[in-house]
C-alpha cells in the first residue's frame, strides 16, 4: 500500500507543473471553439459528399466498412476519415453538434499531444505551453476545426503526433521497449495516412529530430531505421497523385500548365500571404476561398516575396548557427509547406486549413523564443515574456472565436466570402445555392439577380452552368416565367451537352402550353441522357396531351424498367390504361400507386384521363379504403 501511495504521489508529482497549463488550453480552446455545437453542416461544400448524402457513413457495417476502404471521395483516399463519421453516426445519427464535437475533441488532443512533445523534446513547461496554445488558438486553425469535412486533417495531425511520440521512445529506449515503440510508430503513421496524405512528411521530421535535436551520440542508423517509413509515405503519395488525378474525378489542377516559371513566381506571393496571416491573422485577412492570379513575369509582389525568401534564408542560417532547436521549428514549418506548395499540382493555390501542419514549427519557434525571454527575466518583478504571450493569446483567442462564427452554416460561410471577394461570380453563386438549399428561395433569387449583374466571367463553367439552371427554375417557381427564357437560352446555348438545360426549356414550353417546343426539348434532353427517368415522364405526359396514348405507354414503360416504380408513374400508368378503356388493368395500377403512396384525391378526382374507371364499384371501394370513402 505505501508502494502505491509513494507512486500516486510521484505521478501527481510530476503532472503537477503541467495541470495549469493543460487545463488553461482546454478551456481556452472551448471558449473558441464551444460555438460549434450549434454549427449545421454546410449544404453545398464538401460535406454534403462527405457526410450528409454519403450512404457509406450511415452505420457501422461490413458493407460500409469495405466501401470506405476500397474507394475514394472527393479525391481523396482516406478511409480512416470517413471511418471516423461511420462511428459518428452509429452513435448520433447525422446530429451536426456530434460531428463538431469531435472534431472540437480531435483538435484539443492534438493540442495536448503538442504539448507532450514539446516537453519532451525541451523539459520546458513554459516552452510546451506557449507553443501549444499557439496551435490551438491561432485563428488560421478555425478552417479545420470548424468544418466537419477537415476532419481529416485533424486525424491525420493526432496519429502524426503519437507516431511522433513513438518514434522519439523507440530513439531513446532499448530492448524490447524499444521494439515496440518503432511498431507502434509505423502504425500511427499508416493510420495518418490513411486520414490524409500531408503526413507524408513525417519520415522526414524524424529526420529532422535525429539531426539537429538528437546528440551526436543517437545519430546511428540515421537513415536505416527510415526506410520503412519512407517506403509507406510514397506508397500513400501514389495513392494521392492517382486518386487526385481529373480521370479519377479528383481536383488536381495543373494552374501553370508546366510552366516552371509561372509556377515559381505565382506560389512567391501565396508564401507572403501566409506569412502575413500568421503574423497578423485578422478575421478581415482570413477567407475560405483564396483567388491568385498566375503570374508569367517579375512584379511588386514577387520582389515583396523574393526579399522575404532572402530575410527568412538569412534568418534560418542565423537560427542553425546560434540554436539547433529553434531550427527544428524553422525547418517543420516548411517542411509542412511542401506538400501544399504546387509541387504536386491541387485543386487550390492557399487555403487556411494548409496551415494546420506548418503551424506545428511556428508554434514552436514561438515558444522557443517566449522561453527564453522567460528564462532571463523569470526574476523580474515584470516578466516580459508573460506580458508578449498575453499580448498574443488575447487577440488569437478572440479572433479565432469571431472567425469560428462565420462557419456556423452555408449561408454564413458564403455571406463571409462575397464580402470580402464582392466581384467573383463563383463565390456569390454559392451563396445563392446555400439560399436555395435553406429554403430561401426569394434571398437566392435575389443573389443570383446580383451575380448575373456583374460584369466578369465565371472562373468555373460549371458553377455557370448551375447558376443558370437555378435561376430559371426559381423564376418559373415565382411564376415568372418569362424572366427565365434568357436563361435558358444562355444555358442551352453555351452547354449543348447538358441534358438538364433543355428538361428545364421543356419545361418551360410545357408550363406555356407550347407543346410542340416542349416535345423538341424534351427529346434533345433524352438524347443527350436516354436513361431520365424525368424526361421519359415528360415525354410521356406530353404525349397524353397530344392524344398519343400508346407512345406515352411506350415513354411511362421504360422508365419503369429503367428503375422508375414509384407512386407518381403507377398513376399515370393508370391514366394511359384509363384512356385505353383497359379498365381492369388501369385500376392495378392505381391500387399499386396508393399502395406505394400516392395520396393527391384531387388529381385522382379531377383527372379526366381516369374519367372512365371513376363510376366503377371497383373504383369506389379503392379510393374508400385509402381515403375513407372521400371523394
Amino acid at each position: 500500500m505505501a508502494d502505491k501511495e509513494k507512486m500516486m504521489q510521484v505521478t501527481l508529482a510530476k503532472i503537477k507543473p503541467h495541470l495549469v497549463f493543460t487545463i488553461g488550453l482546454i478551456f481556452l480552446t472551448l471558449f473558441v471553439y464551444g460555438q460549434t455545437f450549434g454549427f449545421d453542416f454546410l449544404s453545398n461544400w464538401d460535406d454534403y459528399q462527405y457526410v450528409t448524402n454519403n450512404p457509406d457513413i450511415r452505420g457501422v457495417t461490413a458493407k460500409n466498412l469495405i466501401a470506405v476502404f476500397s474507394s475514394h471521395y472527393l479525391g481523396n483516399y482516406a478511409p480512416i476519415h470517413l471511418l471516423s463519421y461511420m462511428f459518428d453516426y452509429q452513435v448520433a445519427g447525422l446530429n451536426p453538434a456530434w460531428f463538431h464535437g469531435v472534431n472540437l475533441v480531435v483538435h484539443i488532443a492534438n493540442g495536448l499531444l503538442f504539448y507532450l512533445l514539446v516537453y519532451r523534446l525541451t523539459g520546458k513547461p513554459f516552452w510546451a505551453f506557449v507553443s501549444s496554445s499557439v496551435f490551438l488558438l491561432h485563428p488560421a486553425q478555425v478552417e479545420s476545426v470548424a468544418w466537419v469535412s477537415e476532419r481529416k486533417n485533424l486525424l491525420a495531425m493526432f496519429f502524426s503526433l503519437c507516431s511522433f511520440l513513438s518514434y522519439i521512445a523507440y530513439r531513446r529506449q532499448t530492448g524490447e521497449r524499444r521494439h515496440a515503440a518503432y511498431v507502434f510508430s509505423t502504425i500511427f503513421l499508416i493510420l495518418a495516412l490513411l486520414a490524409k496524405s500531408i503526413a507524408v512528411i513525417m519520415p522526414f521530421v524524424f529526420l529532422l529530430h535525429d539531426v539537429f535535436l538528437e546528440t551526436p551520440v543517437r545519430r546511428k542508423n540515421l537513415f536505416v531505421d527510415k526506410i520503412f517509413y519512407v517506403v509507406v509515405a510514397a506508397v500513400a503519395a501514389g495513392i494521392t497523385l492517382v486518386t487526385q488525378s481529373v480521370e479519377m474525378g479528383g481536383g488536381s489542377v495543373d494552374f501553370f500548365d508546366g510552366n516552371s516559371t509561372a509556377k515559381i513566381f505565382t506560389m512567391l506571393p501565396v508564401l507572403t500571404r501566409y506569412m502575413q496571416t500568421l503574423v497578423w491573422p485578422s478575421n478581415l485577412d482570413l477567407n475560405s476561398v483564396y483567388i491568385f492570379y498566375i503570374k508569367y513575369r517579375i512584379d511588386r509582389d514577387v520582389v515583396v516575396a523574393l526579399l522575404l525568401v532572402l530575410t527568412l534564408s538569412i534568418a534560418g542560417i542565423y537560427l542553425l548557427r546560434r540554436d539547433r532547436r529553434l531550427f527544428f521549428g524553422f525547418s517543420l514549418f516548411f517542411l509542412g509547406l511542401v506538400p501544399v506548395s504546387q509541387i504536386v499540382p491541387l485543386a487550390t493555390l492557399m487555403n487556411d486549413r494548409y496551415l494546420y501542419f506548418p503551424m506545428l514549427g511556428a508554434a514552436w519557434i514561438l515558444g522557443g523564443l517566449l522561453s527564453r525571454c522567460n528564462d532571463a527575466f523569470t526574476q523580474n518583478k515584470i516578466n516580459p515574456a508573460l506580458v508578449l504571450i498575453a499580448c498574443i493569446l488575447i487577440p488569437c483567442t478572440l479572433v479565432s472565436r469571431e472567425r469560428t462564427a462565420v462557419w456556423k452554416n452555408a449561408i454564413t460561410l458564403w455571406s463571409d466570402v462575397v464580402k470580402k471577394l464582392p466581384t467573383l461570380k463563383d463565390q456569390r453563386a454559392a451563396l445563392a445555392a446555400a439560399y436555395l438549399y435553406a429554403g430561401q428561395k426569394t434571398k437566392a433569387l435575389e443573389t443570383y439577380e446580383e451575380l448575373f449583374a456583374l460584369k466578369r466571367n465565371f472562373s468555373d463553367p460549371l458553377a455557370e452552368q448551375k447558376a443558370l439552371l437555378q435561376t430559371a427554375t426559381l423564376y418559373m417557381d415565382a411564376g415568372a416565367s418569362e424572366k427565365a427564357l434568357p436563361f435558358l437560352s444562355a444555358l442551352t446555348t453555351k452547354f449543348p451537352g447538358y441534358a438538364w438545360g433543355f428538361q428545364k426549356l421543356g419545361d418551360y414550353h410545357d408550363r406555356l402550353r407550347n407543346l410542340p417546343e416542349a416535345e423538341k426539348a424534351y427529346h434533345r434532353a433524352l438524347a443527350l441522357a436516354p436513361d431520365s427517368l424525368p424526361t421519359l415522364i415528360a415525354l410521356g405526359n406530353i404525349c397524353m396531351k397530344t392524344g398519343k396514348v400508346d407512345e406515352a405507354r411506350t415513354y411511362f414503360l421504360t422508365a419503369y424498367e429503367k428503375g422508375g416504380n414509384g407512386p407518381y408513374l403507377q398513376y399515370l400508368l393508370a391514366g394511359v390504361e384509363a384512356r385505353a378503356q383497359h379498365h381492369e388493368k388501369s385500376l392495378q395500377y392505381l391500387a399499386e400507386a396508393l399502395r406505394l403512396g400516392y395520396r393527391d384525391l384531387d388529381a385522382i378526382t379531377s383527372n379526366t384521363d381516369l374519367a372512365s374507371i371513376r363510376q366503377l364499384p371497383s373504383f369506389a371501394r379503392l379510393i374508400s379504403n385509402y381515403f375513407g370513402g372521400k371523394d
